[in-house]
């Protein structure tokens, strides 16, 4: 049961969201979908891009493989790009779970790639450090810690990500 929901929760997020999805985007709206309530049982941590499931990047390749979703690389740019594949008609959600994957991309299907990078970054982070620290104190700390893990981008840009997050809540 657990496997049918994984594969019928990524095809819903690739199929549904408007933007180009490559490897490191299904990972971190699966990341959210997750945290939406999907019970997906992927365990995380901080790799390059943010949150990553290794168990998820094995998943990919394996619809892949069977015809649920198509990954090609795409020459043109970096990366990735991915789509349904002939078989994913096969994987249908329960409309409790549809209506998860519908916020996840209302919130987060037409954002860039590196505000998806940085707001599940902060997510992260944000789980671990909200248990230590203080209320007063989180925000800032989180801001310090992403930036720590991501120096390419500003504490400008991740303290407007954070503000996003908030707000989509």
């Amino acid at each position: 049961m657990q496997k049918d929901l994984r594969v019928a929760a990524i095809v819903g997020l690739v199929q549904n969201t408007p933007a180009r999805l490559g490897k490191t985007q299904v990972q971190k709206l699966v990341y959210f979908a997750q945290h939406c309530g999907m019970p997906l049982q992927y365990q995380y941590e901080i790799y390059h891009y943010g949150p990553h499931s290794f168990d998820l990047s094995h998943d990919l390749s394996s619809l892949d493989s069977l015809g649920v979703l198509n990954i090609q690389s795409d020459p043109s740019r970096y990366g990735f790009d991915i789509s349904v594949g002939k078989f994913a008609e096969r994987f249908k959600l329960e409309p409790k779970y549809q209506k998860k994957i519908d916020k996840v991309v209302s919130d987060f299907g037409s954002i860039t790639s590196a505000q998806l990078e940085v707001k599940a970054t902060i997510h992260f982070v944000f789980s671990v450090v909200k248990k230590k620290t203080s209320p007063s104190k989180t925000r800032p700390e989180v801001v310090q810690k992403v930036h720590a893990l991501k120096p390419r981008f500003t504490q400008d840009f991740i303290r407007r990500c954070y503000t996003d997050l908030e707000q989509a809540n």
